[in-house]
């Protein structure tokens, strides 16, 4: 992974460490180990749900319309039958979920091999990420209608309240894993770095593949190995 701004990117991943050792990992651990289960799924289904709008547009701009119509469908699925997605109904019709980002759609048009994203990036927060993928955060944000929709009827604090759930959903679901690539790695931020890159490459190649909740290496949006995702 081409890394020419390793030191600033260093400095930036200890500081979004220190915030998450301080800050979000206690929080994760609080809600994964003291919310019912129940919660957790209906919230985290809820969240998918509110990610299906922008996955619908990738899977077009990546020439994917049939997928693009399922994901439609199971958007309105859920909102609906699914009591605004808490329940993942549309699973049951045989729609299972998918997920895209514009990085990704980014990555289906380049001629580059997956793996160049270009220079590898630590973002504040978002940790991990590179050039092709900032952008197709930044590109997700600005067309992602609950945005639009809360902007317009200015209620903001719906979009923070989306990006604090998310990151505290994503990184529940990610504690062991993180804590083991931490503890059996020699250099931290070489090994989240190498995790992202292979992650990233893969859900390029494997566009259309039913979203699996393993180990989230994007998150809001987004890159999912963050230490703040």
């Amino acid at each position: 992974m081409w890394d020419p701004l390793e030191t600033p990117n260093r400095f930036m991943f200890a500081l979004n460490k220190t915030l998450d050792t301080l800050i979000l990992r206690p929080l994760a651990v609080t809600y994964r180990d003291l919310t019912p289960n129940g919660v957790q799924r209906g919230t985290r289904n809820v969240l998918n749900n509110m990610g299906e709008p922008v996955t619908a547009i990738n899977e077009l701009a990546q020439g994917e319309g049939t997928r693009a119509a399922q994901t439609v469908a199971r958007f309105l699925i859920n909102s609906t039958i699914g009591v605004l997605g808490i329940f993942d109904v549309a699973k049951d019709f045989g729609l299972p979920q998918t997920k895209e980002d514009f990085g990704q759609t980014i990555g289906v048009w380049a001629k580059a091999p997956p793996e160049d994203g270009g220079p590898y990036l630590v973002l504040p927060l978002a940790g991990p990420s590179n050039a092709r993928d900032a952008v197709g955060m930044l590109v997700d944000y600005l067309i992602d209608p609950f945005r639009i929709t809360a902007t317009h009827f200015d209620v903001e604090w719906l979009l923070y309240a989306r990006t604090g759930a998310e990151a505290l959903d994503g990184r529940s679901r990610v504690i062991q894993a993180l804590d083991d690539i931490e503890k059996n790695s020699v250099d931290f931020y070489s090994a989240m770095r190498s995790a992202y890159t292979q992650r990233r490459a893969a859900q390029i190649r494997q566009r259309g593949v039913v979203s699996a909740s393993t180990l989230p290496l994007d998150g809001p949006g987004r890159a999912e190995i963050g230490l703040a995702r």
